[in-house]
């Protein structure tokens, strides 16, 4: 089994942690749509956004670590740069960068801050 699949869901629940703790998210949740290609989701709720992080393994070489902000009002979606994920060593880089991206955000002025 693909270590990236096997490692996911316990990389991003670990650099994301810090939405529950400092944020007052909910979750994670976590959804998977397929084998290969897969979609892996670690998702946390709020009442005004939601965070999304994806994993997307498919063919052609297709593999990368997504992440998106679902607002609530007004509905609108918000997507951090993707990272490539290659290699176990990338995923968790894209995750790094991520988590970053999102400590920025809530920390300063931004709407999303709650």
């Amino acid at each position: 089994m693909d270590i990236r699949r096997k490692t996911f869901v316990a990389e991003a629940t670990r650099r994301l942690g810090f939405l529950v703790q400092e944020h007052g998210f909910e979750g994670p949740e976590i959804t998977q749509d397929g084998d290969y290609p897969l979609l892996l989701r670690v998702i946390y709720h709020r009442s005004d956004l939601d965070v999304i992080e994806t994993l997307l393994l498919s063919y052609g070489g297709e593999e990368y670590v997504a992440a998106d902000l679902a607002h609530q009002s007004p509905a609108r979606r918000t997507e951090l740069p993707a990272g490539t994920a290659h290699t176990g060593f990338q995923m968790r880089r894209a995750l790094d960068r991520h988590a970053q991206a999102l400590r920025e955000l809530f920390a300063s002025n931004s709407p999303i801050s709650g």
